[in-house]
């Protein structure tokens, strides 16, 4: 992969200095990659589920999926499921950081990687798991200031970001992921959800 150029720096840079909050639950773990790309400007590829899916049928997402007792880490689930959902090969992406544990409506704890992807050449949707994808320009969300619906979920109270950005929904666990990059390269202080920790802290 060549050079970072500036503006990938600034991407690279917070991202070296944060320190995620890793949840250690014992419910199931999924891993995801928060895919950036440079066109004319930065941008962050996200896909579209199929629609014949039973979990989360046509929402937006990041390319990723539940770890494999194949896979060496979680980091290895992000690329290995980004390789089957958008057959881009891990050789193409080279990951930058990670960012905070989420955690899904159904308990999983979601850990995400933010990776650089070369280039999108032969990039293609796998029709077993995604309908699309598309690139929204991070300008976008630099420019654009989230929804915010509170919900009650996992024992806690939070906000839930919502961007619309054309016909495309950006909402739930995907857009608190994409918060939580947005805090770090524009410098803003959008609220995130304190998800609990462990089990005590989930049962308190």
């Amino acid at each position: 992969m060549n050079a970072f150029t500036a503006q990938q720096r600034r991407f690279i840079d917070p991202l070296r200095n944060h320190s995620p909050r890793y949840l250690t639950l014992p419910s199931p773990k999924a891993g995801v990659l928060v895919p950036l790309v440079y066109q004319d400007e930065p941008g962050v590829l996200l896909t579209v589920r199929a629609a014949h899916l039973n979990s989360h049928p046509g929402d937006v997402a990041f390319p990723g999926g539940m770890w494999e007792a194949e896979d060496a880490d979680l980091a290895q689930t992000a690329l290995r499921e980004t390789h089957e959902e958008l057959n881009l090969p891990p050789s193409r992406i080279q990951l930058i950081g990670s960012l905070s544990t989420g955690l899904s409506k159904s308990g999983v704890q979601v850990f995400p990687y933010v990776g650089w992807v070369e280039h999108l050449q032969d990039c293609r949707p796998s029709p077993d798991e995604i309908a699309d994808w598309f690139v929204v320009p991070w300008s976008f969300f630099a420019d654009t200031s989230p929804e915010l619906k509170p919900v009650q979920r996992h024992g806690i109270e939070f906000q839930i970001p919502h961007y619309h950005y054309q016909n495309r929904h950006i909402w739930g666990l995907t857009a608190m992921i994409l918060l939580e990059l947005i805090n770090l390269v524009e410098g803003t202080a959008w609220p995130l959800p304190a998800f609990p920790m462990d089990e005590d802290d989930r049962a308190s």
